[in-house]
């Protein structure tokens, strides 16, 4: 009779086991999407950004700029301020 009690136990242990690893294991998966969705955001708008400096860079060298005459503001990046004496 005992060893049908350990056996039922064990059997529990096991279920909790898996039931806590699968909310870990999609608590990892959760945070892998997140971050893999940040850094595709993050290196889109730095693409865009680096294309924009480049694009501006050449019609500067070329002559063609066309200004109103003020002088050219920094780039904003996501709504925070360029950093001084850097590249944002």
């Amino acid at each position: 009779m005992e060893l049908a009690y350990a056996s039922l136990a064990a059997a529990g242990g096991d279920g909790a086991f898996y039931a806590v690893f699968g909310v870990f294991v999609a608590a990892f998966v959760v945070l892998a999407v997140v971050t893999l969705r940040w850094a595709v955001r993050r290196d889109k708008a730095g693409r865009a950004e680096w294309a924009g400096r480049r694009s501006a860079a050449q019609d500067g060298a070329d002559g063609r700029a066309q200004s109103d005459g003020a002088a050219p503001r920094p780039a904003r990046k996501h709504g925070h301020a360029p950093r001084p004496g850097g590249s944002g």
